[in-house]
């Protein structure tokens, strides 16, 4: 059988929806196994991350409760890949497992034998409540006044009912990404993330991972006014909350759209295809077996073990056009596809001076340029604008360097920021009034846990890349760039304490011919 996953909206995100009643009484079922048990609910969090200590504090440990083997907890646990190429695969087995498991409690309580996992699409902007958290998680109880399992208290959003997403944190430009794979050193990660090892913190998001699956589980999860994280906001207890299937299962439905695209292709490299040589994927099954997969055997979803498709795999046309022109080069850069398959290295143009402490509401540094390149920048944009009024058949100039802004080492001592990254904003404009200078967002999802010297980067935290050409051809083209430093702004959501501890190492500009 192939399953379909259908959207969590399509019956209108309340328990009448009989796919959402059956998987509250599916996860409520395996709320009920101990957390020894290969096939609980705790269990599957802890696959993805766990940290005894938030656990408890969140009443999902008791200290001297019977836990797994410590050979299953070294196979299974602490095992989501982030910040690396494997990100969107090794999530794609991760919800298939669950779903099974799902599933397999639902037909045992008489429920429908077809269920799949649904999805949340918050990107629909043909249906004005797709941002809005479905009312079957909102929901403290089920029709007949029990409790609800989809309902978790430590969920806090923005700190407003219902919990409602900002319209720019769930866009889709990283559809536009032509290529999987990152390059490398201060160039664009790529859609699916740089080439790595197995990664379970660290490095840098690729475009997908960042935007919108980081800030989405910030968005949800949110923190209290201490600074606690709400459980989507941790690596290390999103997986106890039951909307986290439903953001994965969309976050896998973008892999597949973005495969529908010409022009786009997963990595054939084997190091990809055959995952990790340090240490193997692995997934509970209904069986009682233990899958172990692959990359490579997650490419095709209608295929065994997998055996699913959504019904919707293609964006509308108008999110496809808009996610498109975002992620697109300046006027006349038709070489971009082509220099991001060629590797061109990125080149350093500059950086600021000294780390950024980040305490209050916001930040401001300068980025020194080099005067040469800067100017070489500049010079680019002005040849493609003087080329776009040239007669029908006059010969293109070298398309404009690309221009990448570098968020280095970004340390915290606790998720749930959301901070937003601004290039040449204006002493005393409003930040929401200038989104054309808004370079991007960053969501602090898996940063406290980077941040930590036992790690295996050694606490370097994470980094960010994000591509400001846009930004800075506007700014050529109405005079106000300047080629020998940029102004960059940190403005978080909320204050932040100095409790956060929110640092960045650095932050450098980049050009990458194209």
């Amino acid at each position: 059988m192939v399953y379909v996953r259908k959207s969590v909206w399509a019956n209108g995100g309340g328990f009448s929806d009989p796919i959402l009643f059956w998987y509250a009484k599916g996860v409520g079922a395996l709320k009920q196994k101990p957390l020894s048990d290969k096939t609980s609910w705790r269990f599957m969090a802890a696959v993805h991350g766990i940290d005894k200590a938030l656990w408890q504090q969140y009443g999902y440990y008791t200290p001297g409760e019977s836990l797994p083997s410590q050979a299953e907890q070294d196979l299974f646990w602490n095992q989501c890949q982030h910040q690396t190429w494997y990100f969107i695969p090794w999530h794609r087995g991760y919800v298939w497992s669950i779903e099974g498991l799902v599933r397999e409690e639902i037909i045992k309580q008489g429920g429908p034998a077809d269920w799949a996992m649904p999805y949340w699409n918050y990107s629909d902007t043909q249906n004005p409540q797709a941002r809005m958290l479905p009312p079957a998680f909102a929901a403290q109880t089920l029709p007949d006044n029990s409790e609800n399992p989809l309902y978790v208290t430590q969920r806090y959003g923005l700190g407003t009912v219902p919990i409602v997403l900002p319209a720019k944190d769930v866009t889709l430009e990283a559809l536009g990404q032509p290529r999987f794979t990152g390059i490398g050193a201060g160039a664009l990660s790529g859609f699916g993330g740089l080439k790595t090892g197995f990664s379970h913190s660290g490095r840098v998001s690729g475009r997908l991972e960042n935007h919108p699956h980081n800030i989405v589980h910030v968005d949800v999860g949110g923190q209290l006014p201490n600074g606690d994280p709400g459980l989507m906001s941790d690596p290390d207890t999103a997986g106890l909350d039951p909307i986290f299937w439903l953001h994965h299962a969309n976050i896998d439905r973008l892999w597949m759209v973005w495969n529908g695209i010409a022009g786009h292709q997963n990595p054939t490299d084997p190091a990809w295809l055959n995952g990790p040589m340090d240490r193997k994927f692995v997934m509970p099954t209904v069986e009682g077996e233990d899958y172990f997969y692959t990359p490579g055997d997650m490419q095709d979803t209608t295929a065994a073990p997998l055996n699913y498709i959504y019904d919707q795999q293609q964006e509308t046309a108008h999110t496809m056009v808009m996610a498109a022109a975002k992620a697109a080069p300046p006027v006349g850069a038709q070489a971009k596809g082509k220099a991001m398959q060629d590797g061109k290295k990125a080149e350093l143009v500059g950086a600021n001076a000294a780390r950024i402490s980040l305490v209050g509401v916001g930040a401001k540094t300068s980025v020194k340029l080099d005067g040469a390149l800067g100017r070489k920048v500049a010079q680019g944009f002005q040849k493609m604008r003087s080329f776009a009024g040239t007669p029908a058949g006059t010969e293109a100039p070298k398309a404009a360097d690309q221009v990448l802004l570098n968020v280095e080492n970004i340390r915290a001592a606790k998720d749930a920021a959301v901070v937003d990254v601004y290039v040449n904003l204006p002493d005393g404009a409003k930040p929401e009034d200038r989104l054309d200078l808004l370079a991007g967002t960053i969501g602090f999802f898996g940063v406290r846990k980077a941040s930590l010297p036992d790690q295996p980067h050694g606490g370097m935290g994470i980094s960010e890349v994000f591509d400001i050409t846009r930004i800075v051809e506007s700014l050529e083209a109405t005079g106000t760039l300047s080629t020998d430093n940029l102004s960059i702004d940190l403005i978080p959501r909320q204050a932040v304490s100095e409790e956060a501890g929110i640092t960045v190492e650095r932050i450098s500009v980049y050009r990458q011919e194209q």
